[in-house]
């Protein structure tokens, strides 16, 4: 099992924990047509597609711009909100709400 796959686990685990049913979409990570890693609901209803990356120091999303495109088109569609996780090492978890904006890197 990868890092991606570890940590999308960890935030799976995180979010059950604060009340949300999660899914991890299989195939995610494989270059297959998965739109996220994790669908999640939270207590009223409202959903989030999830895209985990987790780093060693910095994070660029140039690489993934077409991939965080996809989810945001598929988010919008279905009235989710689509949203980037980012575990860089040791520091904590960063999170980006996607309709606002896709930032350069993370750091």
């Amino acid at each position: 099992m990868g890092k991606g796959h570890i940590r999308e686990r960890q935030l799976l685990d995180i979010l059950a924990k604060q009340g949300y049913v999660v899914h991890r979409v299989a195939g995610s990570g494989k270059g297959e047509d998965a739109i996220c890693d994790l669908i999640a609901i939270d207590k009223q209803g409202n959903i989030q597609l999830i895209e985990v990356k987790s780093r060693k120091t910095v994070f660029y999303t140039k690489q993934y711009l077409n991939q965080l495109n996809n989810m945001i088109k598929a988010a919008n569609s279905c009235n989710a909100k689509p949203i980037l996780a980012v575990k860089l090492n040791y520091k904590p978890w960063q999170f980006f709400d996607l309709n606002k904006e896709i930032p350069e890197k993370v750091e």
